[in-house]
């Protein structure tokens, strides 16, 4: 079990569907390496393979297999920014430390898009762009600002509306919206596999079922304990996010674990497929309760939604999600829902990406508030180059120690009110 889960992959689409490769063998006996890596999803197979790339060696450690966690489960959207707005970004990190942020994220979709091309990833990427439209009147606001504040940093970004909208999403339950180019798609868990397979060639060893005990520092080196074997490292790496557990003190508390949730249908007819999304875009909307939705590769439509519970449970998110779905394309003609599945995501107090070093050599990534595919790429890019070059003024997140989430015992509580209090705010506008 790992966060309350068994370690086997959901009944998912994306598991239903991905090429079948062998899995990843467990750790047995002792090895040295320069890095372990903890946590194999996006962000420690990028680290992975860009520490490979400068010459350093990795062992990539997972406890189950790679793609498992979150990294396996969303709804493959690639998104440029961050959770919060350009202007948010500065007032919490001003100056030139936000501003790189900002760029960082900016680019962050470009990565992605230029590592699939660079190893020929076969993971049904497109980069034909993200549309976010408004809900209400406040996702309206919203959207105009958010529109505003990228094209004065340079993007060249469209504001849509009336029926040009309606025909690009299929429906024409929306207001506004606004669409951003550097956006697309992939099928994560081909993404993340085919991640795993570049690693593999470049000799990182990636071992599955290895779930990490302990990690002790000795001297200046540190032992990665598992249950068949160790891992002797001068460096650490722990990517494991919303799943992390107890081997770095006070993790666990410096964010909160929120599931997430997906549906999709089976199939859809010629005349629905011409209809949603026809233009190969993506889109998440405004709600507070966010709604995203696009076409998955075998033209099924794959709706996906966050925080109506903290459990294991996604049974309080599926109804929303398949509601939602009936409510934007029901008239279209009869949607048939055939896959659902969930997985948590990390959130932080600010909803911006955390990197700690909270021992020397131990790095910490954390956070990508629902925007993973392109930031956790892009975090595995920082994470190798800061342990090469040890330049942390170099690096496009600052450093930062673990902070902790007040009342976080209580985050349950605290998911499951704030999600009514969000269905009430979407409701009314």
């Amino acid at each position: 079990m790992l966060a309350g889960e068994a370690l086997r992959f959901p009944r998912s689409l994306w598991v239903e569907t991905v090429a079948r490769i062998p899995m990843c063998e467990p750790l047995r006996g002792s090895l040295d390496v320069d890095v372990a890596i903890v946590g194999a999803g996006f962000t420690g197979l990028s680290t992975a393979i860009h520490l490979a790339e400068r010459g350093i060696s990795s062992i990539v450690l997972d406890a189950a297999q790679p793609g498992w966690g979150a990294s396996g489960r969303n709804n493959g959207q690639v998104i440029a920014g961050l959770k919060q707005d350009p202007d948010v970004v500065q007032s919490i990190w001003p100056g030139a430390e936000g501003r790189k942020l900002i760029d960082f994220a900016s680019e962050a979709p470009s990565r992605v898009f230029d590592l699939i091309r660079r190893f020929g990833i076969d993971c049904s990427a497109t980069n034909a762009g993200w549309i976010q439209p408004a809900y209400n009147e406040t996702g309206r606001r919203a959207i105009i600002r958010r529109f505003n504040a990228w094209r004065s940093l340079g993007v060249d970004a469209t504001l849509i509306h009336g029926t040009e909208l309606s025909d690009l999403l299929g429906t024409n339950r929306y207001v506004l919206g606004w669409m951003d180019p550097r956006g697309g798609s992939v099928h994560p868990l081909s993404y993340v596999r085919g991640l795993n397979q570049v690693a593999l060639s470049l000799g990182v060893r990636v071992f599955g079922d290895t779930k990490v005990e302990r990690v002790m520092r000795v001297g200046e080196q540190y032992i990665v304990m598992c249950p068949e074997g160790s891992v002797t490292a001068r460096h650490v790496v722990i990517a494991t996010a919303a799943y992390s557990e107890d081997i770095v003190p006070g993790l666990k508390q410096s964010f909160v674990a929120v599931r997430t949730a997906q549906v999709a249908t089976r199939p859809l007819s010629p005349n629905m497929r011409d209809k949603i999304l026809p233009g190969g875009h993506v889109a998440s909307d405004t709600r507070q309760l966010l709604t995203s939705f696009r076409q998955s590769p075998d033209g099924r439509l794959v709706m996906g939604g966050a925080g109506a519970t903290a459990g294991v449970n996604h049974a309080g998110i599926v109804p929303y999600l398949r509601a939602a779905g009936e409510d934007l394309f029901g008239s279209l003609g009869k949607l048939h829902w055939e896959f659902e599945w969930s997985g948590y995501f990390a959130v932080t107090t600010d909803h911006l990406p955390h990197i700690h070093e909270p021992t020397p050599n131990m790095v910490v990534a954390v956070g990508c508030n629902g925007r993973g595919i392109a930031i956790s790429t892009s975090i595995g890019i920082e994470m190798a180059r800061y342990i090469a070059d040890r330049d942390a003024a170099q690096l496009s997140i600052p450093l930062t120690g673990i902070g902790k989430v007040p009342f976080h015992r209580y985050r349950s509580l605290g998911v499951g009110i704030a999600t009514r209090i969000k269905r009430i705010q979407d409701r009314f506008g």
